[in-house]
């Protein structure tokens, strides 16, 4: 009788040792679908903000295409426009502001100037040098000079630092 006792009061201890676990487990389940539920939210949310960036980006392609483009805006109009403005002395900046393009293109349209010079079609003055560029506080720390040896840590080393 003593030996079933003991077998029922393990027994007793071993259910409890499960329920105890089935509990934690069941927190922890619980737990999980909070996560999920809350992942689901932010999930919604970042879909919700990018597909109205995307109405908004498509709205203003969309405004910006409908613009009509002036006749003269062939690409041999407005290197032509930008040489003679070059050739009467005004500044590449003043150029880029006149013509809606960066400074960037319109150096680009010099050089096709100059490409058709070569050819013996226009004659177009050299572009004025760039005003010399002032360096950021990043441009310092990535332009290291090279010593014939890599900076420990890779490629991007500079740029930790």
């Amino acid at each position: 009788m003593l030996s079933v006792a003991i077998g029922l009061a393990v027994l007793s201890v071993a259910q409890l040792v499960l329920i105890a676990r089935l509990l934690r487990s069941a927190r922890v389940a619980a737990k999980a679908d909070e996560r999920v539920t809350l992942l689901t939210a932010a999930l919604a949310l970042l879909t919700d903000t990018t597909e109205e960036g995307f109405v908004n980006v498509a709205t203003e392609l969309e405004r910006v295409g409908a613009r009509p483009l002036p006749p003269s805006a062939t690409r041999r109009a407005t290197t032509k426009r930008i040489a003679t403005a070059v050739r009467k002395g005004r500044a590449v900046e003043d150029i880029a502001i006149a013509e809606a393009l960066s400074e960037s293109e319109v150096r680009l349209h010099l050089g096709l100037a100059a490409a058709v010079v070569s050819a013996g079609a226009v004659e177009v003055p050299e572009p004025e040098p760039a005003a010399p560029a002032v360096r950021d506080d990043l441009e310092s720390r990535t332009t290291t000079p090279h010593k014939g040896r890599r900076a420990r840590g890779g490629r991007h080393a500079a740029v930790r630092a």
